[in-house]
């Protein structure tokens, strides 16, 4: 996060993120962190809220594609 060479995104932004990943992974305690230093880097309520609302659908996402072969083979088989 501290590192001059990397500072392409403001630490609101960093933070942000890893806000949505924690929730992607599922670390309550992480979401929770990140959440406190977002919002003492500017992140306002409605941002962090957010963050964790695109982690979700990110998430349904890739059960989504987790699924779809089974799903297709359930749909090949017919109905019973």
């Amino acid at each position: 996060m501290e590192n001059p060479e990397l500072q392409a995104l403001p630490a609101k932004y960093k933070l942000l993120v890893g806000i949505g990943v924690a929730a992607a992974l599922q670390s309550s305690t992480c979401t929770v962190m990140w959440s406190k230093l977002a919002r003492q880097a500017g992140a306002t309520q409605a941002e962090i809220a957010e963050a964790i609302l695109v982690a979700r659908l990110m998430k349904m996402a890739t059960v989504n594609d987790s699924a779809a072969d089974a799903l297709a083979w359930l749909d090949e088989q017919g109905a019973e």
